[in-house]
């Protein structure tokens, strides 16, 4: 049969170390078909073929980002974007614009609040009462564990003074009152239960958009870290739909409030999948994040905290874990601190097994995994480290999934918030992408969108620089770098590697997927400081072209 597609006059970096470069490829019923130069591509094209001449720009495999929130994301994205705000005053600024656009009597809403913002000050909701006009307000901080609540919304919500919870969430207090700073999703819960809710149709528009932006940034594959039940149903329902533009990985999340029963029903959803979704997935946090002192760590932090895990009962943590990798669930673990990273490569090992086997929608079928393949379980951001535990990764058979826009403004001279919780001698280890992947160990990119911007483009170019790439003043954090290719792989073989689909997409090679990013020019040799000025120019997912610039 003749070719459904042909990309033509293109650098082709394929990441096959039996053919690395080519001109052209060939698209057929979802496959990539031929690799070659232009004379091969035609040769096998008919009069029914798109022919696509591509000037000389550049066809990477799909762009896969190995973290993301994309559907809580598109619904806690809303309101005030507060990312990049350095003052408290710029911050005042866009609320008090948000509040011009929102009714009388309706919640101002904000996301990615910075915590240098508020460290002279404290986190305190009365110091935003007036930009808001009194209005209700809550700001969700830019890593999503931590909230602030003005006066009026802790009002409404009944938030009057302390609140025990199960898990590791807190109700900032002074005095017995409420300041407004609310740690970790249970406490952050009660305000949020106070919020208007969307309707699900409002809610399923803003996935497609969002997928739809996925799209727009070359990402042909995510793995989202929440979901549950319902958020198989909603996959079910874009892939039916013609909304789903990337593929999905969603995984069950696995919290200290779920009975054992729980684990029971999800148990037997593992196998779900559509064509371009599955599951088979658990996600665990086992502890919150450094900059709000939940971080686990082996020492406190400067501040004193950092002492607690997200689980009260870790062993109940490591029993999950065992439960679910029993079931065939790859685990992954959000673990920032080093104790947690350690909790996390502990209660792998007590499963007795390197990982998991491949999802059974991934093991039919041609190409079909090499026999006895397995996937490795998964700790996501490994923001800190005991050395120690290092090498365990690459031993042990564990994945880290690693985010380098996480550190894109710490400052080289650790004065920013994160570095002063942490100290000198535990910066010396933080975010060790570099030396992870030198181990041995398997290193996957991604961006934890909305936590931070969802370009790939820019995750690769901090990987690259391990600064902001927007600011050409500031010094690298570290000598942690990456390099052109290395960022590339993390983004694409590597990550689908991370999830057990390396046998079908990463690579570009006849029989594989053909989920494909063009772009204007090559990621790898392209200067890490100009990457996110790189046009991304076609987007293809199972040979479909689900999005094209202009």
């Amino acid at each position: 049969m003749p070719l459904d597609l042909a990309l033509l006059h293109a650098r082709v970096r394929t990441l096959d170390p039996e053919r690395p470069t080519a001109s052209a490829v060939g698209v057929q019923d979802g496959r990539i078909i031929v690799v070659g130069d232009d004379a091969e591509v035609r040769a096998a094209s008919g009069p029914a073929t798109e022919t696509v001449d591509l000037g000389g720009a550049a066809v990477v495999p799909g762009l896969i980002d190995a973290h993301t929130h994309p559907f809580k994301g598109a619904i806690d994205a809303r309101g005030a974007d507060l990312t990049g705000a350095r003052t408290l005053d710029e911050v005042r600024r866009r609320l008090a614009e948000e509040r011009a656009r929102v009714p009388d009597g309706g919640w101002v809403l904000g996301f990615g609040l910075g915590y240098d913002v508020l460290a002279a000050t404290g986190v305190r909701g009365a110091l935003i009462e007036d930009a808001v006009g009194g209005a209700p307000a809550f700001l969700l901080f830019m890593d999503l564990h931590t909230g602030l609540a003005s006066p009026r919304a802790l009002e409404l919500a009944g938030v009057v003074g302390p609140v025990a919870f199960d898990e590791a969430s807190e109700v900032v207090c002074e005095d017995g009152r409420p300041t407004g700073e609310l740690r970790e999703w249970a406490a952050m819960d009660l305000v949020r239960a106070a919020i208007p809710a969307l309707t699900g149709e409002d809610r399923h528009r803003l996935y497609v958009a969002q997928l739809r932006r996925f799209a727009a940034l070359g990402i042909t594959g995510t793995h989202a870290m929440d979901g549950s039940l319902a958020t198989h149903d909603t996959l079910r329902r874009l892939e039916a739909e013609g909304g789903l533009r990337t593929r999905v990985v969603a995984p069950f999340w696995i919290t200290p409030e779920t009975p054992r029963d729980a684990w029971q029903v999800l148990a037997g959803h593992g196998d779900a999948h559509g064509a371009r979704w599955r599951g088979g997935v658990a996600k665990f946090f086992v502890d919150g994040v450094i900059d709000s002192g939940t971080g686990w760590l082996v020492e406190p932090d400067t501040a004193g905290d950092g002492t607690l895990p997200f689980w009260p009962d870790p062993a109940r943590y490591r029993e999950a874990v065992g439960f679910f990798a029993g079931h065939g669930f790859q685990c992954a673990t959000h673990a920032c601190g080093d104790r947690a990273v350690r909790e996390a490569l502990d209660a792998y090992r007590a499963t007795g097994a390197v990982g998991v086997p491949v999802h059974p929608s991934l093991r039919a079928g041609d190409p079909a995994p090499a026999p006895g393949t397995r996937v490795q379980h998964r700790v996501e951001h490994v923001e800190t480290i005991q050395p120690e535990d290092l090498p365990r990764f690459a031993a042990e058979g564990v994945t880290a999934s690693m985010q380098t826009q996480h550190m894109m403004d710490l400052a080289p001279d650790r004065s920013d918030n994160w570095s002063r919780r942490l100290g000198d001698d535990r910066c010396d280890r933080a975010f060790l992408t570099r030396t992870i992947r030198e181990s041995g160990a398997l290193v996957a990119l991604g961006s934890d969108w909305p936590v931070v911007g969802l370009d790939p483009r820019e995750g690769m170019a901090s990987a690259r620089l391990r600064r902001d790439p927007a600011d050409p003043g500031r010094a690298p954090y570290d000598d942690q770098a990456l390099d052109g290719l290395q960022a590339l792989l993390g983004y694409t073989r590597d990550a689908a590697r991370a999830v057990g689909e390396d046998h079908r997409r990463g690579t570009i090679r006849p029989g594989l997927d053909a989920d494909l990013t063009v772009l204007a020019e090559d990621p790898v040799d392209t200067p890490a400081a100009d990457l996110t000025a790189v046009p991304v120019l076609l987007t293809l997912v199972a040979g479909e072209v689900v999005h094209r610039a202009g």
